[in-house]
C-alpha cells in the first residue's frame, strides 16, 4: 500500500509542493481480483489514517467485477433493477409486452434517477429507507405513481430474496403512501424553493414540474449559455454535464457513466455503454459545439482513463458521481436559469424533439436515445405529434 498528500492545482490533483499541507490523501495497492487479474484500487479522504481504512475497508468487501445475472447485496438498486428488467422480457416470465413496457417505464421515471437509485440493495432492504422514498415518489407525483413505484421496486426485492442476498422483502412490510395534497397539486419539492421563485414572478403552476414537456431550441440556446456563465453550475461541476445531455440526449446515469476513453474527440464521436438494454449500448456523433465544450474540459488536466463527470465529493473522487446529487443541481440550475418546470430528463425530450422538428425519421430519434422500439420514442417522447403532423400532410 502505497499513500500519498495531494492538492488541487488547475483542477488536477498532484503532490504538493514542499512546505503545501495536503488537502486530501490517496491510498492505493495492488489487488488480484478471483478471476486472476490485477487491478488498482485507490481511495481517498482528507487524512492518512482515514483514506488507508477506507481502502482496507474496500478490500475486504471487495468482489471481482463481473458480468452476472444473479443479485449481489453490494450492487446499486439501479444495476439490479437493470438485471431484472432484463429478465422480464425473458419467454419465462410470461409477461405480456404491455406489461412489460408499463415495467420499464415505470422504472425509467421514477427510479432509475431516484433517491435509492445509488444505494446498494443492502442499504436499501429497510422499511424506513423504503417508506422515505415511497412518500416523495407520492408527494411529487401522486399516490397512483406511489403504487406503480412499490410494484417495480418490490419485485426486484423479491429477486433479491430468491438469489439469498437477504431474507425478506421489506417493501412488503410498507402500504403506498397517500399523496400530500397541496405538494402534489403544485409540484413544489420545499416551501423555500415556492417562495424564491415567487420572488422572481413565477406562479404556482410555472414552478409545477412538467415531465412531458421539452424545451424550443431557442429555450435549449438560452439555457446553455445560462449554465456556462453561471458561478454556481461551475461550483456545482454541472455546467459541462447539461452540455452533454442536451448535445447527446443520454439519461443522466448514462453520462455520469461515461469515460473518457469512449470518447473520440478528433472523431467526435461516443461510445456510450448504456444502464438498460442492447439498443442502450450506442455509438453517437457530437455536435461540434459539444466537441469544443468537451475539448476545453480535457484540457483543464483531468486523467483522461477516467471518468468525464466523477463525483465531486473529496472522498469519491474518481468515483462514480451520486445520481440524485447531480439531479439536485441540474434542477437547481433550470431553477436559476428560468426554466423551473423543467427536469433533467427534459434535456432527453428535447433532443427527441429537436430531431423530429428537423423531419428525421423516428428510428433516427430512437437510436439516438437508445431506444429497441421507435414506438415507445413516438409515444413517450413526442407524443402525438409526429403521428398528426404526418396525417395533416396527406390530407
Amino acid at each position: 500500500m502505497t499513500t500519498v498528500g495531494q492538492v488541487r492545482v488547475d483542477g488536477r490533483w498532484i503532490e504538493p509542493p514542499e512546505g503545501t499541507k495536503p488537502t486530501r490523501w490517496r491510498a492505493r495497492t495492488k489487488f488480484r481480483d478471483l478471476d486472476g487479474k490485477l487491478r488498482d484500487v485507490e481511495r481517498f479522504d482528507k487524512t492518512k489514517a482515514k483514506a488507508e481504512a477506507e481502502l482496507k475497508s474496500a478490500l475486504a468487501v471487495r468482489v471481482t467485477p463481473r458480468a452476472s445475472n444473479v443479485l449481489r447485496a453490494d450492487m446499486s438498486v439501479r444495476d439490479a433493477g437493470g438485471i431484472w428488467l432484463r429478465s422480464t422480457a425473458r419467454p419465462e416470465a410470461k409477461l405480456a409486452p404491455r406489461t412489460v413496457m408499463l415495467y420499464r417505464e415505470t422504472w425509467a421515471r421514477y427510479v432509475e434517477h431516484g433517491a435509492i437509485a445509488d444505494l446498494t440493495l443492502r442499504e436499501a432492504n429497510k422499511v424506513s429507507i423504503l417508506r422515505g422514498f415511497l412518500e416523495g415518489i407520492a408527494d411529487e407525483h401522486g399516490s397512483g405513481s406511489a403504487k406503480s413505484t412499490r410494484s417495480v421496486v418490490s419485485l426486484v426485492l423479491s429477486m433479491a430474496v430468491q438469489d439469498g442476498v437477504f431474507d425478506a422483502n421489506a417493501m412488503r412490510e410498507i402500504k403506498t403512501p397517500k399523496a400530500n395534497a397541496p405538494i402534489a397539486r403544485d409540484g413544489v419539492r420545499s416551501a423555500a424553493r415556492a417562495k424564491r421563485l415567487a420572488e422572481q414572478g413565477f406562479n404556482a403552476e410555472d414552478i409545477r414540474r412538467d415531465t412531458t414537456r421539452a424545451l424550443t431550441r431557442d429555450e435549449r440556446d438560452q439555457f446553455l449559455a445560462f449554465a456556462a456563465t453561471d458561478k454556481a453550475a461551475k461550483r456545482a461541476d454541472v455546467a459541462d454535464l447539461a452540455q452533454f445531455m442536451a448535445g447527446t440526449g443520454v439519461r443522466i446515469a448514462e453520462a455520469l457513466g461515461q469515460a473518457w476513453a469512449d470518447i473520440d474527440l478528433e472523431a467526435g464521436t461516443v461510445r456510450v455503454r448504456g444502464t438498460k438494454t442492447d439498443a442502450s449500448r450506442r455509438t453517437l456523433a457530437l455536435p461540434p459545439w459539444l466537441v469544443d465544450v468537451l475539448t476545453a474540459r480535457r484540457a483543464l488536466g483531468i486523467e483522461s482513463s477516467g471518468l468525464v463527470f466523477p463525483s465531486t465529493a473529496v472522498k469519491r473522487a474518481g468515483l462514480p458521481r451520486d445520481a440524485s446529487a447531480a439531479n439536485r443541481a441540474l434542477r437547481s440550475l433550470f431553477d436559476r436559469a428560468g426554466f423551473p418546470w423543467a427536469t433533467p430528463h427534459s434535456l432527453r425530450r428535447t433532443v427527441a424533439s429537436l430531431i423530429d422538428d428537423a423531419g428525421l425519421s423516428i428510428a433516427l430519434a430512437a437510436n439516438q436515445l437508445g431506444h429497441a422500439d421507435p414506438s415507445m420514442t413516438a409515444r413517450i417522447y413526442l407524443g402525438r405529434k409526429s403521428d398528426m403532423s404526418r396525417a395533416a400532410a396527406v390530407l
